[in-house]
């Protein structure tokens, strides 16, 4: 199995040490975890520049030696904004990260704002407004994010559905299909993977972001660059979802899913999962 969304103590929201991730993954016996801490700019959010880097680059590699056998990634998640991009992009060059998620969290609409992975900044906003009003800002920024270039991967690429169901119901994908569907061409088009996260699984929507619908849409435009994670922020989470994560990789067409190593896609096959992980060329997928 892998886990390449875990977030540690070195997150502000985080719960976990990396050094007890690294011991839950061998206890587990998986073969690559990938922590992907939060880099945030944006001052309403609270993880706002709380990432500490040598802090980061000190606690993965102790815990490296902690759990050998276990295939740890250095990755960042950031919070893509199209009026920060400039300032995300300065952030992320020079650096070395295996991978990069980058995810849309907060939202700048016409009559306010919204964190749509926090309750109480959402509710209020989908109260006044329709679902295609409520989410179609989001998949905006979104393909905003894909044109940027900074992240390799998209982030639980309908997170906005989280606290959307309780107003709206399910999320039928087919309600923005075009939208959805450009964003995904254009991530095909530019190299950028997607996620199966798996937290929507123990969360409101009891489906991953994005459902079998918009992976099975991913992989007929062309895709390749599938992730798997959890988005684990407790140790008792990791690998969480993982199977069902996998099956649902699987019934949308994708023989395997992707890992990083320095910023470059690996392939492992599903079938060699449990053996251990195989690597293929790129362009396996």
């Amino acid at each position: 199995m892998i886990d390449l969304h875990i977030h540690s103590t070195c997150s502000a929201d985080g719960g976990a040490t990396i050094a007890d991730y690294a011991r839950r993954a061998q206890e587990l016996g998986l073969v690559e975890v990938g922590l992907c801490e939060h880099a945030d700019f944006d001052p309403r959010d609270r993880s706002y520049r709380t990432l500490d880097l040598a802090r980061y680059d000190r606690e993965i590699e102790a815990a490296r030696a902690i759990a050998p056998g276990v295939r740890l990634r250095q990755g960042v998640e950031i919070t893509y904004q199209a009026s920060l991009e400039a300032e995300i992009g300065a952030w992320l060059a020079g650096k070395r990260w295996d991978y990069v998620i980058a995810s849309v969290h907060l939202v700048d609409y016409d009559d306010g704002w919204a964190m749509v992975s926090e309750p109480s900044a959402v509710q209020a906003y989908f109260a006044r407004h329709s679902q295609r009003q409520a989410y179609l800002p989001y998949f905006e920024e979104l393909l905003r994010a894909v044109h940027s270039g900074l992240g390799d991967v998209l982030g639980h690429f309908d997170l906005v559905k989280r606290y959307g169901v309780a107003h709206y119901g399910r999320f039928e994908p087919a309600s923005l299909a075009e939208e959805i569907r450009a964003v995904l061409r254009a991530a095909v088009e530019a190299g950028v993977g997607l996620e199966i996260n798996a937290s929507g699984l123990r969360q409101a929507p009891g489906e991953p972001y994005p459902g079998l619908a918009v992976l099975r849409w991913y992989r007929e435009l062309g895709g390749e660059i599938l992730t798997v994670g959890s988005d684990a922020h407790l140790v008792e989470h990791l690998a969480a979802g993982a199977d069902q994560a996998l099956a649902l990789a699987r019934a949308a067409g994708f023989a395997a899913v992707t890992t990083f190593e320095a910023r470059a896609p690996r392939w492992i096959a599903l079938d060699d999962l449990r053996a251990g992980g195989k690597f293929l060329q790129p362009g396996g997928g």
